[in-house]
């Protein structure tokens, strides 16, 4: 049906809640500078565009900045490859925190 809308119709509530302040996820301990796997499943549970995003607002809070890689599973080139990890390395002037 072309043209054709679906209602939503949803929950009044009282108020928009707020805004969380902080992450469920702390990068602390891999900020060294160094760069890190992280492995969907082993160390996050959620998908990896969610762990980069994350880690990105980690890094702009604090002043730093973060290069993300994604990892795939299958060969290079391959057909329906699956994220499955990302590659992070934190860098920036630790003595401005």
């Amino acid at each position: 049906m072309a043209g054709a809308h679906r209602m939503l119709k949803g929950k009044r509530v009282d108020a928009l809640p707020g805004h969380r302040e902080t992450a469920p996820w702390d990068f602390t301990e891999i900020e060294d500078g160094h760069p890190y796997l992280l492995r969907r499943g082993r160390d996050f549970d959620v998908g990896v565009e969610t762990i980069r995003r994350a880690a990105t607002a980690w890094a702009r809070k604090r002043g730093l900045t973060v290069t993300t890689r994604v990892q795939f599973d299958g060969p290079p080139g391959g057909t329906d490859r699956k994220k499955v990890g990302l590659y992070v390395q934190f860098a920036g002037d630790r003595e401005r925190r």
